[in-house]
């Protein structure tokens, strides 16, 4: 939608690196704040140990407010807009490049083979996109545990951070720079299936509800 209204108002070309990102960027923003507290609850979920803290969503939820307020659903909202922004934004444009280049390569697969170059190019923006933003989401799903820590005890030793620059200061401290790329591989696979697939079925449903209104239209 916001790439159809630069689009339409003509100030930039819609096709452009930078167009795609800061449309990404911004619709995912969007998406996030909606989506966020389900976000701290599928991490607290993830993170607790045994005996369970909650026993089911709901458990979750009342817990969570009673004992921490509202605000808890939004925590690590700050470092998660941040990290969101440029992720999607790159994955938009990195998508939007890969696919050019894959035309300008193989000119004649572009055009007869557009679900497999879909997928391809969606799975190499996956994995450019959570490769530059990695650092962000370790942050991110480090201070959506934030008091959370007895929780946790039986994983081992349990961090405490005050905000985001103190994530990014103990983590470079105590773990060195290897520290902000912990766990990179199973997401770099994850990105790659999740984001290429994302793209593969939005092309292919965009193609077929194309197809149909052109076919309901057709004298």
């Amino acid at each position: 939608m916001l790439t159809e209204l630069v689009h339409r108002a003509g100030v930039h070309d819609a096709r452009d690196f930078s167009v795609h990102f800061v449309c990404g960027g911004l619709s995912a923003c969007a998406a996030t704040l909606a989506v966020h507290p389900v976000d701290v609850l599928r991490t607290r979920f993830a993170a607790q140990g045994e005996p369970k803290v909650y026993k089911t969503l709901r458990d979750a939820v009342i817990t969570m407010y009673r004992t921490e307020g509202s605000l808890v659903f939004y925590k690590g909202l700050t470092p998660t807009l941040i990290a969101i922004f440029p992720y999607a934004g790159f994955q938009f444009s990195f998508y939007n490049s890969l696919k050019h280049m894959y035309e300008w390569v193989m000119p004649a697969e572009g055009k007869t083979n557009g679900n497999f170059k879909n997928l391809l190019c969606g799975s190499g923006a996956g994995v450019i996109s959570k490769t530059l933003t990695y650092p962000l989401d370790l942050f991110k799903k480090r201070l959506q545990v934030r008091g959370f820590e007895q929780a946790r005890i039986t994983f081992g030793q349990v961090r405490s951070y005050e905000g985001l620059l103190d994530c990014a200061r103990q983590v470079l401290r105590e773990e060195g720079t290897q520290g902000f790329f912990k766990g990179l591989s199973p997401s770099l696979l994850k990105a790659a299936l999740s984001t290429g697939f994302v793209f593969f079925w939005y092309e292919l449903f965009c193609n077929l509800f194309h197809h149909m209104k052109k076919a309901d239209s057709w004298p």
